[in-house]
């Protein structure tokens, strides 16, 4: 019992880790997250070999969701082959796999594990109550810090929060996932007062968060959650009723903390916004005291209400024939409108889809309508995907795609659609393994729940059912899935569902004889071993790798002879330990150019254009060192490549305006001559189809 309850401790420790690692979605923390994961795995599947207390006997159609993600990371891996950006492919091949093995994690846990949904629910709720904390926490006591372990001075810049997953999307959608659990427990009458208490002040708090990340799509997966809370399950009503006083009860240090030009603009000083914290401090404990009120009232009376379900049907029609009602008042309005019913929906849809500047630092955005310059990155995308349907540019690439692309001059480096992106990165085939993948961990989650006796197992089980629906929507409208604290909490939520056990007797299995069980444990274990091995190796180097290439550039930044040769050695280490990056590269050609060696330059951002010839940041660099060295040919070779990379870069276009001053007959350089420029224009091999 001690090992199963270790490694689901571990595995919500992993997704803490997660969360205050900046989402796991860059370096160092997204190394340590995949190691802790192969770790993990490892450990798991070693008990069930030997025949511990882990059990692999899930149902079948978990597994093969498990497969189907395995398969998307071999499909990923392969992309490598025409990916034009190897390392990103590298990084998401990577993530893929931690991925396939938190959710196979999930399912030995729901396998193994007593009252597995019940308690990863309690520990999940408590995860992102703590995280939840935390990031209000640079709201209310900004500056407070304890030496080495934390500092809640994360809204100094940007006071929309983020912290710690440095993504308020990512943030707002965290703290979304937790809601139908605390919703859940605050209403399961099986439960002491204190918890229940507990779990709706916890949905206040995370109400209250939401709303501080001004993220719409939060909000929406917010709504989606309660949505699914109030069609499926029991006490629905009284679901809705916590729901709506935690959201009443937020309103007040929502409506403070927009208000309050302390609390609301960016680069405030720490003084006003420590002042203005205390104040939005006392309206918390305020509106948290009101609400602690208001459901002590309604524990007392819940044991005299007399409710039947024919009387919560009637207010849910009711609630519907309002909310008909409030609809067609507002196509009324509309239409009374001066742009009339037909010119506010087409000036609506051309907000949504035209570029424009967003106002993301300001709360007004909740009730807009622009779609945050999304829905450009889209046809960007469904433009990449036209053009190599099959196979897609390679896991990870979107961020040169965008460049390719675009007609603006807008930087981003990802679709923010988690379907899109995957058609644009990994094609037709990346797409349907991912939804494939999904589908099969969400019908084995939904035969077990509704296998499920009424009861708070099943009523956390739909709860996290919820949490995976608002995950599901959200990723139509951002990229949550590039993002390990967000996704792999989903993954092991499906897992942990569909890996509970059949109650219906199985057949015996036929017993082995001993020295064949443990020879082909043995086996087993070895392989497993080999697999977690490669897999820390593959996310350690990249990390490795980057670490070293930086270390190089600070240690470069001294000047001196001796340090630059000590720079270059580290730089020349890093290029090695990632054999498909560019950075180190680019790290070794600046320490060249310091140490006045501008052929050692060229040769480094050859090899990069051969590691990389769609990036334009390498012939961006190519066509200012040609500068530097008067080559002439080499720069125009240089502008061209990186105009037809970027071409609605200004740098680019500058470039190539500067490149038609050199069409006239050179004057001579000894060193344009020979310039093997031409060496890095190789073009990436065809993906299939």
């Amino acid at each position: 019992m001690r090992a199963r309850l270790t490694l689901l401790a571990a595995l919500l420790a992993a997704l803490l880790y997660a969360a205050f690692a900046a989402g796991a979605a860059r370096q160092p923390g997204e190394a340590w997250f995949e190691i802790a994961a192969a770790v993990l795995a490892l450990a798991a599947t070693a008990s069930a070999l030997l025949g511990g207390p882990i059990s692999a006997r899930a149902p079948r159609g978990a597994w093969w969701g498990v497969v189907l993600l395995a398969l998307f990371v071999a499909w990923s891996g392969l992309t490598l082959a025409w990916s034009i950006a190897p390392d990103r492919t590298w990084e998401e091949l990577n993530r893929a796999v931690s991925y396939a093995l938190v959710a196979g994690l999930g399912v030995l846990v729901g396998a193994s594990v007593p009252r597995a949904v019940e308690r990863f629910a309690a520990g999940w709720l408590v995860l992102v109550s703590v995280v939840a904390l935390y990031a209000l926490g640079g709201k209310v006591v900004p500056g407070w810090h304890v030496s080495g372990l934390f500092d809640l001075d994360q809204t100094g810049v940007v006071a929309r929060l983020r912290a710690p997953l440095e993504y308020w999307n990512a943030l707002g959608l965290l703290c979304a996932l937790g809601v139908p659990v605390a919703v859940r427990t605050a209403i399961d009458t099986g439960r002491g007062r204190l918890t229940r208490l507990a779990a709706l002040q916890s949905l206040f708090l995370l109400a209250t968060v939401i709303g501080l990340t001004y993220s719409r799509g939060a909000v929406a997966a917010f709504v989606v959650g309660g949505v699914v809370l109030a069609v499926w399950g029991n006490g629905r009503l009284r679901g809705l009723i916590a729901l709506g006083a935690a959201t009443a009860a937020a309103a007040a240090p929502l409506a403070v903390a927009f208000g309050r030009s302390g609390l609301r603009d960016n680069g405030v000083a720490l003084a006003v916004r420590a002042h203005e914290g205390r104040i939005l401090g006392v309206v918390i404990v305020v509106a948290g005291l009101a609400l602690l009120a208001g459901g002590l009232a309604l524990l007392r009376f819940e044991p005299r209400a007399q409710w039947s379900g024919d009387r919560t049907r009637r207010v849910f029609r009711v609630g519907a024939a309002v909310a008909g009602v409030s609809v067609l008042l507002g196509a009324a309005a509309l239409a009374r409108s001066q742009r009339g019913f037909s010119g506010s929906l087409t000036h609506a849809v051309q907000g949504f889809t035209q570029v424009r500047e967003d106002r993301q630092f300001d709360p007004v955005r909740l009730i807009s309508t622009n779609s945050g310059n999304r829905y450009v990155w889209w046809k960007e995308a469904v433009g990449a995907w036209a053009d190599r349907p099959v196979g897609g540019w390679g896991a990870g690439s979107f961020a040169l795609l965008h460049l390719r692309y675009r007609h603006d001059g807008l930087l981003v480096t990802q679709a923010h659609s988690v379907p899109l992106q995957l058609l644009a990165e990994t094609g037709v085939v990346g797409l349907l393994l991912v939804a494939g993948a999904l589908l099969a961990l969400l019908a084995a989650a939904l035969a077990r729940t509704r296998a499920l006796r009424s009861g708070r197992e099943r009523d956390l089980a739909i709860a996290l059912l919820a949490a995976c629906a608002a995950w599901l929507v959200h990723g139509f409208y951002d990229w949550d899935f590039n993002i390990p604290a967000v996704t792999a909490p989903v993954l092991a939520m499906l897992g942990i569902l569909a890996g509970r056990p059949d109650p219906r007797p199985r057949a015996p299995a036929l017993a082995a004889v001993p020295g064949e069980r443990f020879a082909a444990a043995g086996a087993g274990i070895g392989v497993a071993a080999l697999v977690a091995i490669a897999v820390i190796a593959s996310a350690a180097l990249p990390w490795l790798a980057a670490s070293k290439a930086d270390a190089a550039a600070e240690t470069a930044a001294a000047g001196t002879p001796a340090a630059l040769d000590r720079a270059a050695a580290q730089a020349d280490l890093a290029a090695r330990l990632n054999p498909l990056s560019t950075k180190p590269l680019f790290v070794a050609a600046a320490i060249a150019v310091a140490r006045k060696r501008l052929l050692d330059a060229r040769a480094y951002l050859l090899r990069a254009a051969d590691r990389t010839p769609e990036d334009p940041q390498v012939w961006g660099r190519l066509a200012g060192l040609a500068v530097q060295l008067a080559d002439r040919r080499g720069y125009l070779l240089a502008t061209e490549r990186l105009f037809v990379l970027d071409p609605h870069n200004p740098v680019a276009e500058a470039q190539a305006s500067r490149a038609l001053e050199f069409l006239a007959p050179p004057a001579g350089s000894a060193t344009a001559s020979g310039t093997p420029l031409v060496a890095g224009t190789s073009t990436p091999a065809t993906p299939p189809g």
